[in-house]
């Protein structure tokens, strides 16, 4: 039985962000955040006025690559660069046009401390790049990934950050590391790498935080061009995937059929995906204005770096998980 495909002719916001990425649902908030990691921004957009807001991070000449809720506190935890870090709430939003605000991010200091250890990054020309995706498991333990400045030569890691600062390093040999995400039993975890143009799956033991059993979920056999980039789950165990290059995200059921299509045909690089809204219904997309490199893809893909959302009914999304702390 083919894919159900949803054509998305219109954005729900016309940002043009340069590089969108990492969206977040805030349920207590009823707010939703987003990140362009090029202009070191934190979007937030309150669906039920549409109004929005942005906090723009550039002073620190660092990017923001990944945010992650608190359960303790508002704000964030997430990524810059090369180095985490804690951010405040962001700005309430109180119109539909809004002016970038400056804001000020903390590095996590003493034993929260962690920045990508200098032995990867010291190569500028072949090493690891930066810090990419992020998000926490079941006990609110973070995990995040890198890149390398040639994705292809796979010179990334994987590393999962516990609460009380210390850090394991799951993986090296990445690529570019994306989406996260977990089973409803939290027994699987998915990971995108995305030059490998595959879905992985392992086996996940909650209580010690380790990864077994790498298999392939899904692969890109389907599509003509395009990898997997961030990904989000839903109620029922299916896994929604962007896919940078291919103008679409991609629901893949827990036995691995595709099994909808949501098409962006006017937004090429699509990054990431997230369910929010009162039922969890709503599906809101990222998507990128820059290709490969940050020469602009507005002329070919005008809708390039907007926000799309689409219903999808009968279907609910889950809440991601909080940082611990």
């Amino acid at each position: 039985m083919p894919a159900k495909q949803i054509t998305l002719e219109e954005p729900y916001i016309a940002c043009q962000n340069q590089l969108g990425e990492g969206c977040l649902w805030d349920p207590k908030t009823g707010l939703l955040h987003w990140v362009d990691i090029k202009r070191s921004q934190i979007h937030t957009v309150e669906p039920k006025t549409g109004y929005r807001s942005i906090d723009d991070y550039s002073d620190v000449d660092e990017m923001i690559t990944s945010l992650v809720l608190r359960s303790d506190k508002p704000g964030f935890i997430g990524t810059h660069t090369t180095h985490l870090a804690e951010f405040p709430e962001a700005t309430k939003p109180t119109t539909a046009n809004p002016s970038p605000i400056k804001r000020t991010s903390t590095p996590l200091v003493g034993d929260k401390s962690f920045t990508i250890p200098e032995k990867y990054t010291k190569d500028k020309e072949d090493g690891t790049d930066r810090f990419n995706d992020g998000a926490c498991d079941a006990l609110g333990r973070f995990w995040v990934g890198t890149m390398g400045v040639q994705p292809g030569n796979r010179k990334g890691q994987f590393y999962r950050y516990d609460v009380d600062g210390k850090v394991t390093t799951v993986k090296e040999d990445v690529g570019c590391s994306n989406g996260i995400g977990w089973s409803p039993d939290t027994k699987i975890m998915y990971y995108i790498d995305s030059p490998r143009t595959t879905i992985l799956a392992y086996d996940f033991d909650l209580q010690s935080g380790t990864i077994s059993n790498e298999r392939i979920f899904a692969t890109s056999d389907a599509f003509d061009g395009g990898v997997f980039d961030g990904l989000c789950m839903d109620a029922e165990g299916a896994v929604w995937a962007a896919r940078w290059g291919s103008c679409r995200v991609v629901r893949y059921l827990p036995d691995g059929t595709l099994d909808t299509e949501i098409i962006t045909p006017k937004a090429l690089n699509v990054t990431c995906c997230i369910f929010g809204g009162d039922d969890m219904q709503d599906l809101y997309i990222t998507t990128a204005s820059c290709g490969e490199t940050d020469k602009s893809l507005i002329p070919q893909y005008p809708q390039g770096g907007d926000l799309f959302r689409v219903r999808i009914d009968g279907v609910k999304g889950v809440e991601r998980f909080k940082f611990a702390a």
